[in-house]
């Protein structure tokens, strides 16, 4: 079933009012009639088997509560180096199917992209939309939170009980060892920190390591700066969730 995040005040008494953007997709996008069974999911998280009952005014009968759990049994933090072009938005996308909880846009020394905090947030309606509908296709019961542009200077904001940074020359050092160690011991929250294309200038690594983020390789490939942080995420899913 098509699934919806909603705010809290679009529901009251077992009525769920749609806003004008999920008005717009049950109408015109999906074309429902009523008597449709769509699925609801609110701020609380909590998960809801709801009917359209009048599709032209946007009106939804909540009917009962359904107890599902599709996310990662751990928070896991993404913190990206802003890359250039469209590549940030494909990550958002990917990482919020892979069951990503934060995304923090992260300014480096050899980013490409020069933008500041301010001029960054003006994107953000639109990253928000691209988290939500990515969310509700992977039948997230959560929305991935993304905060505001970071910098190395406010980088311990973002810390979790593990904290790793993929580096090319650890990759280059053959280091294989430190993201499987370290996935072992996680039992609550991991950060994950990943470059632009440039990677990371020396003196960014050693602030990382003042901070007890451990560098580490990602195998035997370099791999471009959208792809590591999904291979992580990947890596992170199979696991917490298949490698049982």
């Amino acid at each position: 079933m098509q699934r919806y995040f909603i705010k809290n005040t679009q529901m009251h008494d077992g009525i769920i009012e749609a806003d004008e953007v999920m008005y717009k997709h049950i109408g015109k996008v999906m074309r429902y009639t009523n008597g449709t069974h769509v699925v609801c999911i609110d701020e609380n998280h909590n998960v809801y088997d709801c009917t359209i009952a009048d599709v032209a005014k946007g009106i939804l009968i909540k009917e009962k509560r359904i107890d599902e759990d599709h996310e990662l049994d751990i928070d896991v933090t993404l913190v990206y180096g802003l890359p250039k072009g469209d590549k940030f938005e494909f990550v958002l996308k990917k990482a919020t199917e892979l069951g990503v909880n934060r995304i923090v846009p992260f300014m480096c020394k050899r980013s490409i992209i020069r933008t500041d905090a301010k001029s960054l947030k003006k994107k953000y309606d639109r990253y928000n939309r691209i988290i939500q509908e990515a969310a509700e296709q992977s039948e997230r019961e959560i929305l991935p939170e993304i905060t505001e542009l970071a910098n190395i200077k406010t980088l311990d904001q973002y810390l979790s009980e593990v904290n790793l940074v993929a580096y090319e020359e650890a990759s280059r050092s053959h280091e294989e060892s430190t993201f499987h160690q370290a996935l072992s011991k996680v039992t609550k929250s991991i950060t994950i920190i990943v470059g632009p294309e440039g990677g990371f200038d020396e003196s960014e690594i050693e602030a990382m390591e003042a901070l007890g983020i451990k560098r580490c390789g990602l195998g035997k490939r370099i791999l471009r700066s959208e792809t590591a942080p999904l291979y992580m995420l990947s890596v992170i899913g199979y696991e917490r969730e298949l490698n049982k």
